[in-house]
């Protein structure tokens, strides 16, 4: 029987070892989540833009309100880099700034500013993530030439 125990006490001893390597080795180790009004601020944002940008005016009698639409949320996305800080506020100020002042060439064919504004957001997103918060960007259909 003393055996067993000794077994017991050295499995449970082992286990709880286990159990502190496994809580020190998170992938949130250092981040500080600070951003995260930023981050989710900016998702929403940007996630507007790119639903009014998919939509589309709908008719020619909407195409004032939806330019519109789109501004304001161009506008709210601009605001986001001096309400971030560290790497968010630098990827969203790259955001920003790769923005063209024409948001309709995003949607061209091969647009380099849309490849840029996908490229731009996955890394705010993952300024995002590295500093404690997960956000989803939705994706701004992009279309290209094929052979």
């Amino acid at each position: 029987m003393h055996r067993k125990a000794r077994l017991t006490v050295f499995a449970a001893g082992a286990v709880a070892a286990l159990g502190l390597v496994t809580g020190c080795s998170s992938s949130d180790e250092g981040a500080t989540g600070q951003n995260t009004d930023a981050c989710n601020t900016f998702a929403a944002d940007h996630n507007t833009f790119v639903g009014l940008v998919t939509a589309g005016p709908g008719s020619a009698a909407n195409i004032e309100k939806w330019t519109a639409d789109k501004q304001a949320a161009v506008d709210a996305l601009k605001s986001v880099p001096g309400t971030a800080s560290g790497d968010v506020a630098s990827a969203s100020s790259t955001f920003v700034e790769a923005l063209p002042a024409d948001t309709l060439e995003l949607s061209e064919t091969d647009s380099a500013s849309g490849k840029a504004f996908v490229d731009n957001g996955a890394a705010v997103a993952s300024a995002c993530e590295a500093d404690g918060t997960t956000i989803t960007l939705d994706e701004l259909p992009l279309t290209t030439f094929t052979n």
